[in-house]
């Protein structure tokens, strides 16, 4: 059953809500106002008790609010059904453990199959984005758009890397793209790169594999703040995530070119 504009909005509403709480949480964490130790997942790759217990603050106001929505989040697992949560309680933990201030909060709501809702916030810069399908981006309280950029030599890229990525294809690829001219960046925070794409930030995002709690909420912003995006998730379902191509519309065409050559 396809959910009322309604209960979208209402859906909306609380997870700006939210989003604005554990940002408050996050925040004491991030100024070690509250300590907290860190652990490696991996290579480079961190969790806290900060992450844990910010995502802890979404699954149950998600729960008490839409007890029959699906969650899930990074840290905790979780399922996914017809309505469900995809969420982030940290991404960029790297950043954010180092005391490094590009890391957000990504929040994605998915029914049957359709973004619906994206929110990412930025507590560090007061940032809020936020957006609906057919009602726009949103920063805070303004209308976002993606940049006008028409060519590949005059774009500012991101371009996301992770250890579990091929390392001499990413490097290929990055070559690639410096000697056509492109500049490109990588701060550590897919979900944030989407979002400063979507505010015309950024010109283009590129990265091989994001999992459905750092894409989701961006992707979103990204197509309602009039930019295209490569179709997400791959064929694997949305559990396995995908590759993730958005940008302005000036240079999709061009920047999918490039990312798909061999």
């Amino acid at each position: 059953m396809r959910l009322s504009p309604h209960d979208l909005e209402e859906r909306t509403l609380v997870a700006i809500a939210l989003a604005r709480e554990a940002g408050v949480l996050a925040r004491k964490y991030f100024h070690r106002e509250v300590a907290y130790t860190r652990e490696a997942k991996g290579p480079q790759d961190f969790v806290s008790e900060a992450d844990r217990a910010i995502e802890e603050v979404l699954r149950r106001g998600i729960a008490q609010a839409f007890p029959e929505d699906q969650f899930l989040g990074e840290e905790s697992g979780g399922s996914i059904g017809a309505r469900s949560w995809v969420v982030d309680p940290i991404d960029g933990t790297i950043n954010f453990v180092h005391g490094v201030r590009y890391w957000c909060i990504s929040i994605g709501f998915i029914h049957e199959g359709m973004r619906e809702i994206g929110v990412v916030h930025d507590p560090s810069l007061a940032e809020l984005f936020w957006s609906r399908r057919g009602h726009g981006a949103w920063c805070n309280d303004a209308r976002i758009s993606v940049s006008s950029c028409n060519a590949l030599d005059e774009a500012l890229l991101a371009a996301g890397y992770v250890p579990r990525h091929d390392l001499d294809a990413h490097l290929a690829l990055r070559r690639r793209m410096l000697a056509r001219g492109i500049a490109v960046k990588d701060m550590g925070a897919g979900a944030l790169m989407l979002a400063h794409v979507a505010a015309g930030r950024y010109d283009g995002f590129y990265e091989p594999h994001m999992h459905p709690w750092d894409a989701c909420a961006g992707l979103l912003l990204i197509e309602e703040a009039g930019g295209l995006v490569l179709d997400y998730p791959g064929p694997d379902g949305l559990g396995a995530g995908g590759r993730v191509i958005a940008s302005a519309p000036g240079i999709f065409d061009a920047l999918s070119g490039l990312v798909m050559s061999t």
